[in-house]
C-alpha cells in the first residue's frame, strides 16, 4: 500500500493512537493524508506537530469548494452518488442522529472524493466507524479506491449503528481494539466481513517502567477528558468514602472537559477539595514522572443509557507499562487489560462506595501496590506491544486485507 487517505474527526490530538498509526505509516514510506471534519484544535501532543503538514481540514458546511465538489460528483457520477446518499439515508432513517450527519457531512464526502483523486490516493481509511467512516465509504465509492475503517469506543460503535453494518460489509478489513466490540461489529455485519481485534498498544521504549517509586504519600490519578464516560465523578465520591474511614490520599485530574465544574462541586460537597488538584492537559513527558511515583491511576468508566461508552483508555495502558496498577470498573472492556487483584482492582460502575473497598486494603498495605506493580508491566510485555500491533495492522494495509493467518 503506497498511499492512504485517513479520515477522522480532528487531528492531531491529546490522544496518541491514531498518531502513532499515521506516524509509522508514513515512516514506512506510505503516502498519508489526514482528511478532519473538525478544525485543528490547539491542545495537542507536541511530539505530533510534525503531522501537522499531512492534514488538511475539509469539514466546514459553508467552503463553497465541498458543495462544488458535490455538485461535480453528481454531473460525472450521479449513478453512483445518488443511490448510494439514498443507501445511506434509508439506512439511518430511524436515527435523527445519524441521519442529521449524514446529511451534514455528504458535502464533506465529496471534497474527500476530489482530493483522493487529485492526489492519486490508493485507499480510503475511516478511522473512527461512525461518520469519518461514512464520509471514507463515499469517496471510495465514488472514487473507485479501497476502502477500510476502524471502530474504537461508544462514540463511534454505540451511539448509533444506523448504516454501520453496511459499511464493516463493505471495507476490505475492519479492525478495533476492544474484544467485545470485534465480536459485536461480526454479529452485526455478518460472516463475510473483516473484522481484525487489534489492542492499540503501547510505545515500550517511552513506557519503560523505568525509575518507577512509588511516592511517599498516596496519590491517585485520574487521566483523560473530564466527561460522563470516564466516571471520574465516582473517583471523587470514592476519595469521600475514604475519608469518612480516616484515609486522606491525593487525586491529580489530568485533562479538561464539560465535568469540570461538576467535578469540583463534588469535592467541595464530599469535603476533599483540597484532595484533589486539576492539572488540565499535560504533555506525555510530563506525565512520566506521575506515573513514576503514583500509588495508582483510577478509571472508574461506565456505559451510558445511550450506548456511548470509553473503550480501554490508552493511559491505562500506558500506566500499565510504567508499573502503575491500575483501578477500574467491569465496563466497556477494562477487564482485557486489569486483572482484579493482581496488576490492579476492579468493582461495579457507578458504585464509590465499592472502589473506596477496594481502594482501601491497597492504601493500608502499600506493600501489596508493590506486588502488583511488576505484574502491570509483564502484562503489557504481550498483547499490548504497539510495536508487534502494528504490524499486524501493516499487513492489513500492505496485502489489502488479505493478509495471511487466522482473523483474531
Amino acid at each position: 500500500m503506497k498511499s492512504i487517505a485517513y479520515v477522522t474527526t480532528t487531528f492531531p490530538t491529546f490522544a496518541a493512537f491514531l498518531e502513532n498509526e499515521v506516524a509509522r505509516l508514513h515512516a514506512r514510506g506510505v503516502r498519508i493524508r489526514v482528511y478532519t471534519l473538525r478544525p485543528l484544535r490547539s491542545n495537542y501532543q507536541p511530539d505530533h506537530e510534525p503531522l501537522i503538514p499531512l492534514t488538511r481540514y475539509v469539514g466546514s458546511p459553508v467552503d463553497p469548494r465541498s458543495w462544488l465538489a458535490l455538485l461535480g460528483w453528481l454531473v460525472r457520477r450521479p449513478h453512483v452518488l445518488i443511490p448510494e446518499v439514498a443507501r445511506v439515508m434509508w439506512a439511518s432513517r430511524g436515527s435523527p442522529y445519524a441521519l442529521a450527519g449524514h446529511l451534514a457531512w455528504l458535502p464533506a464526502a465529496a471534497r474527500v472524493a476530489t482530493l483522493v483523486e487529485r492526489e492519486d490516493l490508493a485507499r480510503v481509511h475511516g478511522a473512527w466507524a461512525h461518520f469519518p467512516a461514512s464520509v471514507a465509504y463515499l469517496a471510495a465509492r465514488l472514487t473507485g479506491r479501497r476502502f477500510s475503517m476502524a471502530g474504537h469506543a461508544g462514540s463511534d460503535l454505540y451511539r448509533t449503528q444506523a448504516f454501520l453494518g453496511e459499511k464493516a460489509r463493505a471495507a476490505d478489513f475492519v479492525t478495533t481494539c476492544v474484544r467485545g466490540n470485534r465480536d459485536m461489529l461480526r454479529a452485526l455485519a455478518g460472516p463475510g466481513a473483516r473484522v481484525e481485534w487489534i489492542y492499540h498498544g503501547v510505545d515500550r521504549a517511552r513506557f519503560d517502567g523505568a525509575g518507577r517509586a512509588r511516592g511517599a504519600e498516596p496519590l491517585f490519578l485520574c487521566i483523560g477528558r473530564l466527561a460522563e464516560t470516564k466516571g471520574f465523578d465516582t473517583a471523587v465520591r470514592a476519595l469521600g468514602a475514604l475519608k469518612a474511614r480516616g484515609l486522606a490520599p491525593q487525586l491529580e485530574m489530568i485533562g479538561d472537559g464539560p465535568d469540570r465544574p461538576e467535578l469540583e462541586r463534588l469535592a467541595r460537597e464530599h469535603g476533599v477539595a483540597e484532595q484533589v488538584v486539576f492539572r488540565g492537559w499535560i504533555a506525555q513527558t510530563e506525565l512520566l514522572p506521575l506515573y513514576r511515583r503514583a500509588w495508582m491511576l483510577l478509571a472508574p468508566s461506565r456505559v451510558l443509557a445511550n450506548g456511548r461508552r470509553d473503550g480501554i483508555p490508552n493511559v491505562i495502558v500506558e500506566a500499565l507499562a510504567m508499573g502503575l496498577p491500575c483501578a477500574g470498573t467491569r465496563a466497556a472492556g477494562l477487564e482485557e487489560a486489569i486483572t482484579d487483584g493482581v496488576n490492579g482492582v476492579l468493582a461495579p460502575p457507578d458504585d464509590p462506595e465499592a472502589l473506596a473497598a477496594a481502594l482501601e486494603p491497597l492504601l493500608r498495605e502499600p506493600a501489596r501496590l508493590d506486588r502488583m506493580s511488576e505484574a502491570a508491566r509483564q502484562r503489557i510485555l504481550g498483547e499490548f506491544d504497539a510495536d508487534t500491533n502494528f504490524e499486524r495492522l501493516w499487513e492489513l494495509f500492505r496485502t489489502d486485507g488479505a493478509a495471511a493467518g487466522p482473523a483474531r
